[in-house]
């Protein structure tokens, strides 16, 4: 690691990355809330190397419940605690690196939290990007956002007396209660003595600009155009922000510098839970590849577990998936690594491609480095983890890698991996099963649709074509291996899970209830996957209620425990061939569960 690169931290139980420079005016960066803190991960960072390279340290962090960071959304006073670890990170920003002056920069919510608290930090600049002009304003957006957006059958009210569940994660009526009574229209004094606002354009910041005046702030004012297309998806985090460029500038006017960087070597942090131990790992090619080891304090007779980004979220997981299941890991004696695959998360860019790009074949190469990185620490064995893109990474790194005993596949949206497509990209060309179409052959629209060539309906009948016609290939290279041995078609997916069960990895393969990706399976297994589901080694499960990404908590909570049948299952079937046993199938009631010995249904 070169001394420049930036550094993991941990301060009063919040994980955070320092990006040393040599100037005397250091920047704190207050992240936005929930799926935009997602969505923004990528360009957060850039946004922070940016500045680290104008010269002014820079300290990214999660906030207390959230990210990498101790405590859950669930604990009690989660505004105080936000606020708390924006001081805390001021604190140690000062303390590690020596910087003169401190400026917060906040984004959306981070905005809000980062004016909330500028006077108790001594801010000395404030930079606010989109800001919510109040606790009230974030909270009417957010739940109209909730109740927006799509929801799968059966399951609960995105707004309801639990709180507002959006992207996979919940605001409780308490933390909502306590955002109500922050106001940044009633503030006294000026949070800083300078003050930058770049508003999205249908923003009302401009009487918050007003109010800053008159409490004797110098205010400047411009527009954030790339707002939109910053904070709607993660494949954006390659963006060539304007409004990131205007800040820096904004920051590094009349500042002094040292002439070196400031950053004060430390050992590696250790975040200690109540049952595990996490610390952060770099490793793989020049060691650029980046995830959290969580190891438990007691270790059970178990393989550890890889996790894999999903999609292109970054390694915390969709609604902090990946990190409750680690944490719940530790907690039961089995140890995890959750990964960032390389132009992902908090890895390096790799070399001749752009960021944010799934179902890159080179990714099996960094997640065999994933499987290095738990070997060096004493795990020589893994169950693979992947959703969406992730679950096709975990199939290939298993199929090239015998230190790969188990798998769980999450909503695999493709089986073969290639040069990379973006995540748009991927979700624009997923066709459903054929029975899903059928029907509404009948309905004279569809039919006008089709011959006027409408995009949407060019798409599925150019995918359902494919379909067929691999279908067919896939068939031909499967008769002519059985008359000659050799010959399958590279992406015949049967093949490569009999392969894997043959050596004797053992697989769960688990779907949302009427999931565009059960196209995928239908289109390599047939109708729900019906091949596969006879294939020893392997059993599927459907998830009712669930969307494709698990943001519904119960799905989230289902898959855990389907986790945890498969490592009990693999620890029991180690033990059990160690004295020539057969462990059996595995114990449970889900709705397409198959026996692992006869490959049917149990009754």
């Amino acid at each position: 690691m070169t001394p420049d690169a930036p550094a993991p931290v941990l301060f009063e139980g919040c994980f955070g990355w320092l990006h040393p420079a040599a100037g005397r005016r250091g920047v704190v960066l207050c992240a936005p809330y929930g799926g935009e803190a997602l969505a923004t991960h990528r360009a957060w960072r850039h946004f922070a190397e940016g500045l680290a390279a104008a010269g002014l340290p820079v300290l990214r962090f999660d906030y207390p419940g959230t990210g990498d960071s101790i405590g859950q959304e669930g604990d009690p006073a989660r505004l105080d605690a936000w606020l708390g670890g924006v001081r805390s990170a001021a604190a140690h920003l000062r303390a590690v690196t020596g910087v003169e002056e401190v400026a917060l920069v906040g984004l959306r919510l981070g905005a809000l939290l980062a004016a909330a608290a500028a006077r108790e930090v001594g801010a000395d600049a404030l930079a606010l990007l989109a800001p919510f002009p109040s606790g009230r304003a974030f909270l009417q957006e957010l739940r109209a956002v909730a109740l927006l957006a799509e929801r799968p059958a059966g399951a609960p009210s995105a707004v309801g007396p639990e709180g507002i569940d959006s992207a996979g994660f919940r605001l409780t009526p308490e933390t909502a209660e306590a955002l109500r009574g922050l106001d940044l229209a009633r503030m006294a004094e000026a949070p800083a003595r300078r003050v930058l606002i770049l508003d999205r354009p249908e923003g009302r910041a401009g009487a918050l600009a007003e109010r800053f005046r008159t409490l004797g702030a110098v205010v400047e004012e411009a527009p954030f155009p790339d707002h939109t297309r910053l904070i709607t998806s993660v494949q954006h985090a390659f963006l060539d922000c304007s409004a990131f460029k205007r800040v820096t500038a904004w920051l590094a006017q009349d500042m002094a510098s040292t002439g070196s960087d400031r950053a004060v070597k430390a050992p590696a942090p250790r975040l200690r839970l109540a049952r595990a131990v996490e610390r952060p790992l770099r490793f793989g090619p020049g060691a650029g590849l980046f995830g959290i080891l969580c190891e438990p304090v007691a270790a059970a007779e178990r393989p550890a577990v890889l996790l894999l980004n999903s999609g292109a979220t970054p390694h915390s997981g969709t609604g902090r998936m990946s990190v409750r299941l680690a944490r719940r890991l530790g907690a039961r004696g089995i140890a995890s690594l959750r990964m960032d695959l390389g132009g992902l998360g908090d890895s390096a860019s790799k070399p001749g491609r752009r960021d944010g790009l799934i179902y890159c074949r080179d990714m099996v190469e960094d997640a065999q480095a994933g499987l290095d990185a738990l070997a060096a620490a004493g795990h020589d064995t893994a169950v693979a983890v992947g959703l969406c893109a992730g679950a096709a990474v975990a199939l290939h790194v298993a199929l090239a890698d015998p230190r790969v005993v188990g798998l769980a596949l999450v909503n695999p949206g493709r089986f073969v991996l290639g040069d990379g497509v973006t995540q748009e990209e991927a979700i624009g060309s997923a066709v459903k099963p054929t029975t899903a179409y059928l029907p509404r052959l009948t309905e004279p629209a569809v039919w006008r649709a089709i011959l006027r060539q409408d995009r949407k309906a060019a798409r599925v009948v150019c995918g359902l074509s494919e379909r067929a016609a691999r279908r067919l290939r896939i068939g031909a290279g499967r008769l002519r291996a059985g008359l000659t041995g050799r010959g399958y078609a590279r992406d015949d997916v049967l093949h490569a899970f009999q392969a894997l069960a043959d050596r004797g990895v053992l697989t769960l393969m688990a779907h949302s209830e009427g999931d565009v990706t059960l196209g995928e399976l239908e289109a390599q297994a047939g109708a729900d996957g019906g091949r596969l589901r006879r294939m020893g080694g392997l059993w599927m499960e459907r998830l009712a209620g669930a969307d494709h990404s698990l943001m519904e908590r119960g799905a989230r909570e289902r898959f855990a425990d389907l986790l945890d049948d498969l490592l009990d299952r693999i620890g029991t079937g180690a033990a059990d061939a160690l004295r020539g046993k057969d462990p059996g199938p595995p114990e449970g009631t889900g709705a397409l569960r198959v026996n692992h010995a006869t490959g049917n249904s149990p009754a």
